[in-house]
């Protein structure tokens, strides 16, 4: 980690209240220097002004950290979103820090001045419980280091570091580690939910991972939590962590990369074929009994206006970890299915995510869009369902083509089968017994608003009463804001009691309560 020296700001010029950006650099005299007792008496943050978070703030940041304000060019870039509707609604100011040190001095200063604040990187929240921040967001996207431990096991992520650079990064030294399917995705907003990912079937989850953690707490301590240090705090961070510290950096397991290349198979289907395609998914996929080589396959239902502006394709892709030849032993039953179009071939890992639609340059996966959506967990895929949730999106064409031009109802199917041999209790994500994802989302017009979040309920709901012996189920980082605790954290009794309790006793003040949020004892 680097050594923080004392700073204060060069101010440029600004107009109102309205906050340009503030570049850190040298002074003989910061504020924090100067006796307590001599120091103006704690503001609140109706009478804070931005000149005043220039003038204290600053001066106690690293070099190269930006304090950023509305007005300011770079404020669109750093408040960025997946979706603009989990944007803050009344965020103040973004501070842009460029060391780990920097984070607790932003939390003292907040809590001082009864700012709130929240935490972020590459902006996938994808809840409409961001919105609440009123404050201050701490931007981690210049922590981006990675090293290698001499060991050759472990690495260290700064709590900037995303799926990209990280699988660059380690593939070309010969390692893979688990990071989320997205290439912009970052690394520790999915790792604290869980994690899923294309090494998960051998692996885990991203949590799996965890060696070590360097985390501020919501009072602006630092902690360095591991299974032996702090092993509860350690144990809530691993599936439920947006509720308790923001992660500066963490030490994860990586793995010598083993093969070269990763075979990929695109399929496009026309409707006809649905009932076939999700029977055979269902007897390839199994329940749970995925093979960990065949590591992901995803699903997307959607408009391609060259072949019709009212019904829908179904594509899917195919990700194996080796050969062509062993994997299209596995896809052979997918290849008897007659389709529009079918590609395939071999390629790096890196290049594995441009082929799949889940690289920097789809827009479906790092564009920011207004989007409305809904999520789900399951088993299995119910084939009359899947037939129902086709025709409602076909209806919706032929209704609302301008809501239906940009929706897609997303599948995903990672191979579970380390996840599952985790024992469930050793940590706080609760759903090691699911095995599919769903995902709905369309880019949603103006005024169409109502329209869209109708159209997801009833997506989500065709999906959850296709199970209807089981319990809702929700991944935390594809929750949207409405759905139960339970759903999220677990219907086990024991598993909101013991995070309720932790949150009680490491964030007692609630000063983490905008993601999917859970309530101190």
């Amino acid at each position: 980690m680097r050594t923080t020296t004392t700073m204060t700001p060069i101010i440029r010029i600004f107009l109102g209240l309205g906050l340009l950006v503030t570049i850190v650099l040298g002074s003989p005299l910061p504020h924090s220097a100067i006796p307590e007792y001599f120091q103006h008496a704690p503001v609140t943050r109706g009478q804070l002004s931005v000149s005043q978070v220039q003038q204290e703030l600053g001066s106690q940041l690293s070099k190269g950290s930006l304090i950023i304000g509305p007005d300011d060019p770079e404020w669109a870039n750093v408040t960025k979103r997946y979706s603009t509707f989990s944007k803050p609604q009344d965020l103040k100011l973004v501070v842009k820090v460029n060391a780990e040190s920097d984070v607790p001095k932003v939390v003292k200063y907040c809590n001082k001045n009864s700012i709130n604040f929240m935490a972020n990187n590459q902006g996938h929240g994808f809840t409409t419980t961001i919105t609440k921040l009123s404050g201050i967001e701490i931007n981690l996207s210049q922590l981006t280091n990675i090293k290698i431990q001499p060991n050759k096991k472990s690495a260290w992520f700064q709590g900037g570091t995303w799926g990209g650079n990280i699988i660059k990064t380690l593939w070309d030294q010969g390692f893979v580690t688990t990071t989320g399917s997205n290439e912009c995705v970052g690394l520790m907003g999915p790792a604290l939910g869980g994690g899923f990912g294309r090494y998960q079937g051998l692996y885990g989850l991203v949590s799996d991972n965890f060696v070590t953690l360097n985390v501020v707490l919501g009072d602006g301590r630092n902690l360095q939590v591991s299974k032996t240090s702090y092993p509860d705090l350690f144990w809530a961070l691993k599936g439920a962590g947006h509720n308790f510290a923001i992660v500066t950096s963490a030490e994860l397991n990586i793995y010598p990369r083993k093969i070269d290349t990763w075979h990929y198979h695109n399929y496009a289907w026309t409707q006809d074929k649905l009932e076939t395609i999700f029977e055979t998914l269902n007897r390839v996929q199994g329940n749970g009994t995925t093979p960990a080589k065949l590591a992901v396959n995803f699903g997307q239902v959607s408009l391609d206006p060259s072949y019709s502006k009212t019904e829908a394709i179904i594509g899917w892709t195919f990700a194996y970890m080796g050969s062509a030849a062993e994997g299209e032993m596995l896809l052979q039953p997918f290849n008897e299915i007659p389709a529009l179009q079918s590609v395939q071939g071999d390629v790096s890992y890196e290049e594995l995510l441009q082929v799949q639609g889940t690289g920097a340059s789809d827009p479906t996966a790092c564009s920011s869009s207004p989007l409305v959506g809904s999520s789900g967990l399951l088993q299995t895929w119910n084939v009359t369902s899947q037939r129902e949730i086709y025709n409602l999106f076909n209806k919706k064409a032929v209704e609302q083509p301008d809501l239906a031009a940009n929706a897609r109802v997303f599948y995903e199917c990672y191979s579970t089968l380390k996840t599952q041999a985790i024992d469930a209790a050793s940590s706080a994500y609760p759903h090691r017994d699911e095995y599919l994802v769903y995902f709905f989302a369309t880019v949603t017009p103006p005024g169409k608003e109502d329209q869209a979040h109708e159209w997801a309920s009833q997506v989500r709901n065709l999906f959850n009463d296709s199970e209807p012996n089981r319990r809702v189920a929700t991944y935390v980082n594809y929750a949207t804001g409405d759905e139960s605790l339970e759903s999220i954290y677990g219907y086990e009794p024991w598993r909101l009691q013991k995070l309720r309790a932790l949150k009680a006793k490491y964030d007692p003040k609630n000063a983490f309560r905008y993601y999917n949020p859970i309530i101190p004892a």
